[in-house]
């Protein structure tokens, strides 16, 4: 039974360590060249590609929450969902972003673009707007 015990630990150990990998910059697993390696994802690259933020943020910095073990979790998870969606060919047409995602992406713009919004603040607090609400073209078009 310990011997079980000692395997099981071990494996959660690894799998948890694996996890964490996924938050190292050089792996590039936040970059655009690898996230566009898959097809349904061509035309965000794109669209990031000519944007202002490709000059300083990559696809995790507004994509992926930015703690260790949450943002692995969370890139883990949504990997995940995405490569089984591809393999088993029900990734939708058109790529939309859910509410968990949504408030990961206002969290980040306020991290990232929070001297600037010193003064407005959490556009989002009072039932307000996301950030992108307003501005839908950056960086993607739609």
């Amino acid at each position: 039974m310990k011997k079980k015990l000692f395997w099981l630990a071990g494996f959660a150990f690894f799998s948890f360590a694996l996890m964490l990998l996924t938050k190292v910059p050089a792996l590039g697993l936040d970059k655009a060249e690898f996230c566009g390696q898959c097809h349904v994802m061509y035309e965000q690259v794109e669209t990031y590609l000519h944007s202002a933020h490709r000059l300083g943020a990559n696809c995790g910095d507004c994509h992926i929450p930015h703690s260790l073990v949450y943002g692995a979790t969370y890139k883990a998870y949504t990997g995940t969902r995405d490569i089984v969606a591809v393999l088993t060919d029900t990734a939708p047409k058109e790529i939309r972003v859910t509410k968990l995602g949504k408030d990961i992406l206002q969290e980040n713009c306020l991290r990232c673009h929070g001297g600037l919004l010193e003064q407005v603040g959490d556009t989002r607090e009072n039932n307000g707007k996301y950030c992108f609400d307003c501005h839908r073209s950056t960086p993607h078009q739609k």
